[in-house]
């Protein structure tokens, strides 16, 4: 099996002025002078990312706009037709993630955004810039998931729900396109990213998150070697890889076994459940 060939290649990254997109970012332009660009929301954190780059941020080019707009997705794709460029892999890295809670004390308007940015985006971009891909002889489509897709715990259903949904979307993808485009599930652990910035995590609880946590610059790295491999799963992180080898060998208590780690932990962002 001959490993994906980087050097060089033109990357797109949604979610990249933060966590995993500014590591993917950072690495693929000094590793491989990619070509990344980056899609995000916020210009000023695009500019800060670029200027992380020195010398080498002539490798990064961005657009802002909001991954859960469908016709934004378009616009890019009739950018890339009219100025003949062609991208050569995609990572939907872009996410987003509620406090932890019960579903009874979450709403229905939660669910339709966390699915919109988790899910919808993902199957926006694709359906975008799949025609394009596939032109290029090293097209691929990288999915970031959560180990939440294969484990879901208490506090999570919405987010849980959003991650297995692009699990599932992307394995079907897998197989559609087997041999004509390399398509990647990556499903990372826990992190300290962006991806809990709408939490309210004290000093314990971020202590006690990266005694079991994965570093993003690590995780980042881990992914680059996954899709070298052309791996089809990438589990990133120790507790993703534990939690999804709990989850295969016995799904019936699995769950019930996370949610009693998670109480004994007595992390306070759990609150009540």
């Amino acid at each position: 099996m001959s490993l994906y060939d980087f050097d060089g290649a033109t990357v797109i990254i949604t979610g990249a002025s933060g966590g995993f997109g500014s590591e993917l970012t950072k690495q693929l332009i000094r590793r491989f002078n990619c070509r990344v660009i980056g899609i995000g929301r916020t210009k000023e954190k695009m500019e800060a990312l670029a200027e992380s780059l020195g010398k080498r941020k002539i490798f990064f080019k961005y657009y802002t706009f909001d991954v859960t707009d469908k016709n934004s997705w378009q616009r890019l794709k009739a950018t890339f037709e009219k100025k003949g460029e062609r991208p050569d892999m995609l990572i939907n890295n872009a996410g987003i993630m509620p406090p932890f809670r019960k579903f009874e004390d979450e709403s229905s308007d939660t669910a339709k955004q966390v699915m919109a940015t988790n899910f919808m985006a993902a199957v926006y971009s694709c359906e975008a810039l799949l025609p394009l891909l596939l032109q290029s002889y090293r097209g691929a489509i990288v999915n970031i998931s959560s180990s939440a897709a294969f484990s879901p715990i208490a506090g999570t259903a919405i987010y849980s729900a959003s991650k297995g949904a692009l699990k599932n979307f992307t394995q079907a993808l897998i197989e559609e396109l087997d041999g004509r485009m390399f398509v990647s599930l990556v499903c990372p652990g826990v992190s300290e990213t962006g991806l809990f910035r709408d939490m309210d995590l004290n000093k314990d609880d971020l202590e006690t998150m990266s005694g079991f946590g994965t570093d993003k610059a690590d995780m980042a790295k881990a992914i680059i070697e996954g899709l070298m491999l052309r791996k089809k799963l990438i589990l990133a992180g120790k507790d993703s890889k534990l939690m999804t080898a709990i989850s295969n060998a016995a799904p019936a208590h699995a769950n019930s076994l996370y949610t009693k780690v998670m109480k004994g932990a007595h992390l306070h962002i759990f609150g009540e459940l």
